[in-house]
């Protein structure tokens, strides 16, 4: 790792999640990297998809669509990256750092560094190409698939220092064949001040999944364990706030199943608007199947329902296994299994005792993980300073 970096920087900030208006964990991360980029005296340009303003808290932000992916995750991916070189070249010959949340947003960064000099500092939360496997794919994604692979992890290989979201994720890409001396885990995390700990005086049977609907979140494990938790506990109300690719088909499903009365799709809200819908539920799941793009991340939403005062119910992920403890601060339900599911809702809804123990342990967990603390820490990283 390089020495203490003390002159101001240029530096370009970018990903694929929307930052304005903040859509997921990824814009809010790597929205808060640059407000600290800028506090400390860096010139910072932010280049990520918005809705068109032209600064930030006074950084200058170049706005591009966001990828789509609802026809082809490849294609949106493709058109995307084509937009994103056009505005690194504009700025490529001044700038000293490329921070990029995510590979989608660096996939040009491997080529340009064949002809200028920058740092290159990729931050992962997920492993894109990984989730092609386990999603809806056409004809041509699947035989793209292993190529696509491929390149990410050569666009991983390829950063000069790395930031992962956690150890399960550092393991694998050390088994890639990365270099382990330039990756650092730094754990996601929340401002709680920011997050709503009053509860709706009906929130007793409420129960939550926050965040998007696509095929890997595993939200339709979730709407298969409703009719059995209505059956024994009618007066519960199901919240899915967030939109993806899967939305329509989870609506489609609930109707199937005769318990679409009984939930509440919000679609895409403002991120405000969807830490709102935490005041309305005392439980909050993640339905993630064990699989491998799934094992190896946390979620941002597990740090938003602990500083929500919420329960969590989630899959035993290898990832989430690293800062929650079964029985303690979080309730772990078998991968896949619906019924599972039912049951443990039901038990958390009927033993308040144990469900108000889960909301005091997981209060205290989420202290660990302060988002001003994480963001310190990746820039630290990122400007080569020793953590």
């Amino acid at each position: 790792m390089s020495g203490r970096i003390e002159k101001p920087k240029n530096i370009i900030v970018s990903t694929h999640d929307s930052i304005s208006p903040i859509r997921g964990g990824g814009g809010l991360r790597t929205l808060r990297v640059a407000y600290e980029f800028k506090e400390r005296g860096n010139n910072v340009i932010i280049i990520a998809p918005t809705d068109k303003i032209g600064q930030v808290n006074g950084i200058r932000i170049h706005w591009l669509h966001p990828p789509r992916k609802q026809r082809s995750q490849i294609l949106s991916a493709l058109k995307f990256n084509i937009r994103l070189l056009r505005k690194f070249l504009h700025f490529v010959r001044a700038v000293d750092i490329f921070f990029v949340h995510n590979t989608i947003a660096a996939a040009v960064l491997p080529f340009l560094k064949k002809f200028f000099k920058f740092r290159f500092v990729l931050d992962i939360t997920d492993i894109h190409a990984e989730y092609l496997s386990i999603g809806r794919r056409n004809i041509f994604e699947r035989i793209l698939t292993p190529y696509l692979l491929k390149y990410e992890y050569y666009i991983i290989k390829s950063a000069d220092f790395i930031t992962v979201a956690t150890k399960a994720m550092k393991e694998l890409l050390i088994l890639k064949g990365i270099d382990k001396s330039k990756i650092e885990v730094v754990y996601d995390g929340v401002d709680k001040k920011n997050i709503p700990q009053e509860k709706d005086k009906d929130s007793e049977y409420g129960i939550i999944h926050l965040g998007a609907i696509d095929r890997q979140h595993g939200v339709g494990i979730f709407i298969q364990a409703i009719p059995k938790v209505v059956k024994e506990v009618p007066q519960t109300r199901f919240f899915f706030v967030g939109g993806g690719r899967e939305l329509l088909n989870m609506k489609r499903l609930a109707r199937q199943l005769g318990v679409i009365d009984r939930c509440v799709f919000t679609d895409w809200l403002s991120q405000e608007a969807a830490r709102g819908f935490l005041k309305k539920a005392i439980i909050g799941v993640i339905p993630r199947k064990d699989t491998l793009p799934n094992r190896i991340i946390t979620t941002l939403k597990i740090y938003e329902y602990w500083a929500s005062k919420t329960a969590v119910i989630s899959t035993p992920l290898k990832g989430i296994k690293e800062i929650a403890y079964n029985n303690e601060d979080i309730l772990w339900f078998q991968s896949g299994n619906a019924q599972d599911l039912g049951r443990k809702i039901i038990f958390l809804l009927k033993n308040k005792a144990f469900k108000e123990k889960f909301i005091k342990a997981g209060l205290i967990a989420v202290d660990k993980f302060n988002f001003k603390e994480s963001t310190s820490k990746i820039v630290d990283f990122a400007l080569g300073y020793k953590l």
